[in-house]
């Protein structure tokens, strides 16, 4: 097997204008064992707007990363049968737009710019799944965080309002 390097790290392989050789990584979850693969849109193609990332998952974790948002760029999530694409035997929560949706079918969550969402919250798995995540934009709009702790792996709760500094608050009126 190809030795897996980090996401930061991450260079595909061009060959050619059009053919991209996609190379392993490793996931940022421990529970995400197998190698992933990420088309990384302008860093392998001049031009090319689609991201997307793809990891195989078998156990329950928490995927993603602390409650955040784009500002520019739309986000599309999915999650299903790794073997049957129609058979999902898991059990997700998904906190989008501050709404705790609990989910289990094989889905897609379309998350629109500017929308806060926090990671997926997969409590069961009974059959191994593929996740996807992908976004269609140029590179330049990195998340912006709402809080940067995650209080755990039970059940998600909406991220803690930061609290507004006496003078910003003053400022503000």
């Amino acid at each position: 097997m190809a030795k897996m390097t980090s996401l930061k790290e991450l260079k595909n392989v061009r060959h050619g204008k059009n053919i991209i050789e996609l190379k392993p990584w490793k996931s940022i979850h421990k529970t995400i064992t197998l190698p992933m693969i990420t088309a990384l849109g302008e860093k392998d193609v001049p031009g090319s707007k689609l991201a997307i990332g793809f990891a195989y998952v078998e156990k329950p974790d928490l995927l993603g990363v602390e409650t955040h948002k784009h500002n520019k760029r739309d986000q599309w999530i999915f999650l299903f049968g790794a073997k049957n694409f129609a058979e999902f035997d898991a059990d997700v929560e998904f906190v989008i737009n501050n709404k705790v949706e609990k989910i289990n079918y094989p889905f897609y969550a379309y998350i629109p710019a500017g929308m806060w969402h926090m990671p997926l919250n997969v409590t069961r798995v009974g059959k191994p799944l593929i996740f996807i995540d992908a976004r269609i934009a140029g590179d330049d709009d990195p998340p912006v965080f709402f809080d940067k702790t995650i209080s755990g792996k039970g059940p998600m709760k909406p991220a803690k309002k930061v609290p507004v500094k006496k003078s910003a608050a003053k400022k503000a009126k």
